[in-house]
């Protein structure tokens, strides 16, 4: 089975985001195994989760695995992405889709933290 992610970002109508989110899933990507490793939105800003989760499922990812690349678990954690995915997966029975984690109080952030708060220093 062909297995892909989607690395999801709020979404912002700044150019800037979206290159960011663009820089972080090829970073991903080039640490992965995985068939296909895409970039989404939530709002704002193209493409968006739909939309990537259906050119997935069109070249043949039996299992995407949605990261959401947000600190928190709020609204849209909990219940907006949920729901997207659920709706999606009625329409993509074929598809197993799967939802990760967001990036929570991982230690690992708070040493960038730290970094940027040395660099400041400098």
């Amino acid at each position: 089975m062909k297995k892909s992610l989607i690395v999801l970002g709020h979404g912002s109508k700044a150019p800037e985001a979206t290159e960011t989110l663009a820089a972080v899933t090829a970073m991903v990507r080039e640490k992965t195994a995985y068939d296909r490793v895409d970039y989404a939105s939530l709002q704002l800003s193209e493409p968006d989760l739909a939309e990537v989760v259906r050119d997935q499922a069109a070249t043949g990812m039996g299992q995407i695995t949605v990261l959401p690349f947000l600190i928190a678990v709020g609204q849209h954690v909990k219940i907006d992405i949920p729901e997207a995915l659920a709706e999606l997966g009625r329409q993509l029975p074929e598809v197993e889709i799967r939802l990760a984690g967001p990036l929570g109080a991982d230690p690992r952030l708070a040493e960038i933290l730290v970094e940027r708060a040395q660099e400041m220093e400098r």
